[in-house]
């Protein structure tokens, strides 16, 4: 009949969809999954939320609904990071980001996505006058491609899970997605899509391929996404057993700050944190610098009552060598940083430095978008 006729509302992942389909039932609207991987079980993708046609008006009322009370209680509650991304290539540099990411997720009750985009050139195609056939060749090549990729990622995405479960970790909820095309393009859109508090990303990947997650990738995110990256320099291993205690924030004493600050306090709210609050002066009297960094710290009290802060004037002739001195000095566990096109950013972002902090450094980096 026609009053039978389903109507796809939604799609999303498993765990998704099941509470949607909860919430429309408790609505009196009867619903219906598709497309569940019963394989794949909760972390499946691209399962398909259908209802009756006659039931369509009703259900995306009650949907958009649901959509204005969560963005009002996002904008009351902003310190609550529900959601990491971490992109992964497969890389043992790209695992290493992700324990990272589900020790994030797990301290701040968030969930996980686990994100792979794979490149999927035109290649090694016989030339032939049909064209017919050349699409059919392209569709196996495509297929094939995805295939396999679909197959890295499940068996990556069931290590983590494993690992989560040695860890006393196995309350986080460990989603994935599978995405063709640019790397930080679909890293971009995923954010867009999925909302995350913050992406987590290797600093290398398994070669100089496209695909791969690498540190040009990172900087390429920060232009595109406006959600704070942690990247997660190669040198740097995940150690379950060491806490992050103590914290680099650089400032260029300006207004992006005071978002900065938020947003970073609220990334570590779950953690016992110091934080030293550095700038890199050039002037030899570091009199104005001094009262801007006395506002700053004031701020910070603010927006994180008990957490200790110092404040630090550093001579800044050579950049890398100072940072270098002060974090073997104290301890540092994380930089945090804005990312100003003509600040320090820019600056460490220059050919040869940034391959010296990103590269050789084992501390990660926490870069909010200006």
């Amino acid at each position: 009949m026609e009053d039978d006729r389903l109507i796809t509302l939604a799609t999303d992942h498993y765990t998704a969809a099941e509470v949607i389909k909860a919430r429309l039932e408790a609505a009196g609207i009867e619903c219906f999954l598709s497309h569940v991987h019963q394989i794949q079980g909760a972390g499946s993708e691209g399962v398909r939320i259908q209802i009756h046609e006659d039931d369509v008006e009703q259900a995306l009322r009650l949907v958009n609904e649901w959509k204005l009370e969560q963005e009002a209680s996002d904008r009351k509650n902003p310190k609550s990071i529900r959601r990491v991304l971490v992109a992964v290539d497969f890389s043992p540099f790209s695992k290493n980001a992700c324990l990272y990411a589900l020790n994030l997720a797990s301290r701040l009750q968030a969930d996980l996505k686990i994100l792979h985009v794979y490149y999927a050139p035109i290649v090694d195609l016989v030339p032939i006058t049909d064209a017919y056939s050349i699409q059919v060749d392209m569709d196996i090549n495509l297929r094939e491609l995805e295939s396999q990729a679909r197959k890295n990622l499940l068996e990556f995405v069931n290590d983590i899970r494993m690992e989560a479960g040695k860890k006393g970790m196995e309350g986080v909820k460990i989603g994935y997605s599978l995405r063709e095309g640019i790397v930080e393009d679909e890293i971009a859109r995923m954010a867009k899509d999925y909302k995350p508090g913050i992406i987590v990303l290797g600093t290398k990947g398994k070669g100089e391929k496209q695909g791969d997650i690498i540190g040009s990738v990172v900087y390429r995110v920060l232009d595109k996404a406006r959600v704070p990256v942690l990247a997660i320099p190669e040198q740097s291993r995940y150690d379950a057993s060491r806490e992050v205690k103590n914290i680099v924030y650089a400032t260029e004493f300006d207004d992006k700050d005071f978002i900065a600050i938020r947003r970073l306090m609220s990334i570590l709210s779950a953690f016992e944190i110091k934080v030293h609050c550095i700038h890199l002066s050039k002037d030899p009297k570091k009199t104005w610098d001094e009262v801007r960094m006395e506002n700053l710290k004031d701020y910070f009290r603010k927006v994180s009552k008990g957490v200790e802060v110092t404040c630090h004037l550093l001579e800044a002739e050579d950049t890398i060598r100072e940072l270098e001195a002060f974090a073997e000095n104290h301890g540092i566990d994380l930089f945090a940083m804005v990312n100003r096109k003509r600040g320090l950013l820019a600056r460490l972002f220059n050919p040869g430095i940034t391959r010296k902090l990103i590269y050789q450094s084992s501390i990660p980096l926490l870069i909010f978008r200006a």
